[in-house]
């Protein structure tokens, strides 16, 4: 008589795939690496700021008689629109932040030509150091250029008084 090996077997098969059903899926494969120079959260968060503050400061600058401040704003707005991967949404109105001149501030400045001269410098000392703290996190070779673009601005700017 032959030995009975069939259910030895099956008893094994069975618990082999039992065992091989009770194991963890194989993990999920890793996303894909962020590209090098990509346009990224962080790029995108800078141009919506810059945005921003220059679209503010242009209300301010117009009270003033310094025609290149306003150039600079609008080349400086187009550049930045540009950049744009999605729709603008105006993410900052009305905060006070460095180099965003305030409703108030713009108001005051209407009234006062000294407080004008102070917020106009105030705008371009604080947004220059936005922009120089920007330029280190910014990989994205165009939104680069931008930042380089925007301090020469600010530098030449506040170099004509």
């Amino acid at each position: 008589m032959r030995p009975r090996r069939q259910p030895r077997v099956a008893v094994l098969l069975l618990a082999g795939l039992l065992a091989a059903c009770q194991q963890a899926p194989p993990p999920a494969p890793a996303p894909p690496p962020a590209t090098a120079n990509a346009y990224g959260a962080t790029e995108r968060a800078f141009v919506e700021l810059a945005i921003a503050t220059d679209e503010q400061a242009l209300k301010l600058l117009d009270l003033t008689d310094r025609a290149e401040l306003k150039e600079n704003r609008a080349i400086e707005l187009t550049a930045l629109r540009e950049l744009l991967d999605a729709p603008y949404v105006n993410q900052h109105a009305g905060h006070d932040m460095p180099g965003m001149p305030t409703d108030a501030e713009i108001a005051l400045a209407a009234t006062s030509r000294d407080a004008l001269d102070q917020f106009v410098r105030t705008h371009l000392t604080e947004s220059l150091e936005v922009v120089r703290s920007a330029g280190s996190a910014i990989t994205h070779p165009p939104t680069a250029e931008v930042v380089k673009l925007m301090e020469r601005h600010r530098t030449a700017e506040l170099a004509a008084g």
